[in-house]
């Protein structure tokens, strides 16, 4: 498991006893081949790792999250744009370097609670 994909797991089963009022999902963007040879794909390229909902009717969240010197690809900065321009709240975490795994998710759930998402 990639060093992104365990802090994600973390933050999804830390966030909610910590931003109560707050509700994460994971985005998955791809596509998968099924029988008879068609494909499917599904979300698009670029967005977030993971959105979220808070009480009280706010607009979605964005969650970009990144790794030790991890940097956004271009269809990822298009996807922040479009979020900009529509007003949706954008956020990229990324790990610091000699962070343990808990100590970068408690940094992020800081990050996230700067944001009012109490």
């Amino acid at each position: 498991m990639s060093l992104e994909s365990r802090l994600q797991s973390l933050l999804l089963l830390e966030a909610p006893a910590s931003l109560p009022n707050l509700r994460l999902f994971r985005r998955n963007i791809g596509e998968a081949k099924l029988k008879g040879g068609y494909t499917v794909s599904f979300g698009i390229k670029g967005q977030c790792d993971l959105y979220g909902y808070t009480r009280g009717g706010r607009p979605p969240l964005e969650i970009e999250l990144k790794g030790v010197g991890g940097r956004l690809s271009t269809e990822q900065r298009a996807w922040a744009s479009w979020c900009a321009e529509w007003g949706i709240p954008h956020i990229v975490l990324t790990a610091q370097k000699d962070e343990s795994d808990v100590e970068t998710v408690n940094r992020w759930i800081e990050e996230l609670r700067a944001l009012s998402v109490r």
